[in-house]
């Protein structure tokens, strides 16, 4: 969901009269369309991944960097969804910060990423599946991204998640794997 926000302004010194008009466009986080989208990218670009992911980065309403999981293909452990897209984006601005930004992850960030993200600044993170019955039962029983988050920032970064969780956990399949859809 978007706002326009239209700004007029009208000065008239003499017989002339000057009109500048802009719109902005404001963003309304979560954004079903992102996600929705986000999912789309992750099912057609993830190949034979495991845990098939993706990312997005998102400034204002334009979707600024895209990434998904590639720890199989390129056999780095830290080649997340997440990892990729601040990678790709930070090296494109030859700059880390991500501040006024938000993250985007058809899973709940794990502990990793979630500590990438705060070291990022970014503005705030939506996930859809929050990873229960699947990879945060197995390797991380009590993680929740909102504890690193509030642990390790001063100013707190926005958290919506889960989001449109379903729809994320169908990406391959895990409702039905899990028995849970």
């Amino acid at each position: 969901m978007s706002i326009n926000l239209a700004i007029i302004l009208i000065f008239a010194p003499s017989a002339t009269t000057l009109l500048i008009h802009e719109t902005i466009l404001l963003m309304i986080h979560p954004n079903g369309e992102i996600m929705r989208e986000l999912i789309a990218y992750a099912i057609k670009n993830s190949g034979k991944q495991f845990q098939p992911t993706g990312c997005f980065i998102v400034k204002g309403n334009k979707i600024v960097s895209r990434g998904v999981s590639s720890t199989q293909k390129s056999h780095d452990t830290t080649a997340h969804a997440e990892i990729n897209a601040m990678r790709k984006l930070s090296k494109s601005r030859k700059n880390n910060n991500l501040k006024g930004y938000w993250i985007y992850s058809t899973q709940m960030p794990c502990p990793m990423c979630a500590s990438a993200i705060v070291w990022s600044d970014a503005e705030g993170i939506v996930y859809g599946w929050s990873g229960k019955h699947g990879w945060i039962d197995v390797y991380f029983r009590n993680f929740n991204v909102r504890k690193i988050i509030n642990i390790a920032k001063r100013k707190k970064s926005k958290i919506h998640g889960p989001f449109l969780q379903y729809e994320c956990m169908n990406i391959r399949g895990y409702g039905k794997k899990l028995g849970i859809i």
